[in-house]
């Protein structure tokens, strides 16, 4: 049997020129569709988390009281919500309010959106640092926390559209900002959600509101009668010095007028911190006024020391003329180290 012949194999039919070139460019697409890196997922966009836009405006503030660690407001609230289920208003903690009132909700289809807008009413608990008073420069809040923990809820703050009146009349103060921030607030407790681990976390809206101080009045009335105290106790040193000779008894009775004088002024710096005291409270330390009094006393203290000496001077054989002499050019140099030493306790306060 004669063998078969071999076949030559078939030729493969060519490719077109414009599908070759096709493929090609849908091959490097896929290429660089799977090298290129994957895009992050918007927060807004996680599944399961709800969001909320927040505004506000600051209608009104009033009874601002550091002594009491309270200010009292009036604003409105509101949020745009994808639909009435998420909306916060109705059960959003105020946290630091005491016993606040709210309108009922006004709510509005809006654009594919719910409106809702209610209106806040208060006394809010404040920590005060009032010890650059009355240079003192504060940052107090209203604070918003979510109804839901992170993983259901969080805020979206709307800056733009959030303002305070420029027409409120505040007495002694003037509004220098105004802002909404948020931020999360961990609690160690799961509120009885078993589905948490280790606490949970709520958002919060921060209303900020940067407040200065424009009237000093009070400053000077609390400082004022130690001034003059100073310049009353000062003034003891220099009326008493004389170029004629005094005799020792004439001397020692103008030392013991001036150790009256002195006590008198103690007793008015005293009583003056007292009342300055009661009128601006800190427990963060040392206040401006705290240190304007004892720069005081500390001046008063060293004027009894001076006069004491002076006078054991006199009374053991010392030259009483000496004696004056001294406490004169004493007087002069202490009251330029008070004057010193004040007005820089006063420039710090004024620049911090």
């Amino acid at each position: 049997m004669a063998a078969e012949p071999l076949q030559r194999p078939r030729s493969l039919t060519p490719i077109p020129a414009p599908a070759a070139v096709l493929l090609a460019l849908l091959g490097a697409l896929t290429i660089w569709l799977l090298s290129a890196p994957p895009t992050a997922a918007a927060p807004a966009t996680r599944a399961g988390v709800a969001q909320c836009e927040l505004g506000t405006y600051l209608s009104d503030l009033y009874d601002i009281d550091p002594a009491k660690d309270r200010f009292s407001a009036r604003l409105w609230l509101w949020t745009l919500c994808p639909d009435r289920s998420v909306d916060p208003l109705p059960q959003v903690s105020y946290s630091n309010a005491d016993e606040p009132h709210t309108t009922d909700p006004h709510v509005v289809a809006q654009g594919g959106q719910v409106l809702d807008q209610v209106r806040l009413q208060s006394t809010f608990r404040q920590d005060w640092d009032v010890r650059d008073f009355p240079f003192d420069h504060h940052r107090i809040e209203v604070l918003l926390t979510a109804p839901d923990d992170i993983s259901h809820f969080r805020f979206t703050v709307n800056n733009a559209d959030s303002e305070f009146n420029p027409e409120m009349q505040l007495q002694g103060w003037r509004v220098t900002g105004f802002r909404l921030t948020t931020v999360d607030k961990h609690y160690t407790t799961t509120y009885g959600d078993r589905t948490l681990k280790d606490g949970s976390t709520y958002n919060r809206v921060r209303i900020q509101i940067d407040l200065e101080r424009t009237d000093a009045t009070t400053f000077w009335k609390l400082t004022a009668p130690i001034y003059l105290a100073v310049l009353v106790a000062t003034s003891t040193f220099l009326l008493s010095f004389r170029h004629e000779e005094l005799g020792p008894a004439e001397r020692l009775d103008a030392l013991y007028n001036r150790l009256a004088v002195l006590g008198g002024a103690l007793f008015v710096a005293v009583l003056d911190m007292q009342q300055a005291n009661t009128v601006i409270t800190s427990t963060d330390g040392l206040t401006l006024i705290d240190c304007l009094h004892l720069a005081t006393l500390t001046f008063l203290l060293a004027a009894v020391v001076a006069t004491v000496l002076s006078w054991r001077w006199t009374i053991e054989g010392g030259s009483p003329a000496r004696a004056e002499r001294l406490s004169y050019r004493g007087a002069w140099i202490a009251l330029l180290g008070y004057t010193v030493t004040c007005g820089t306790l006063v420039l710090l306060a004024a620049e911090r």
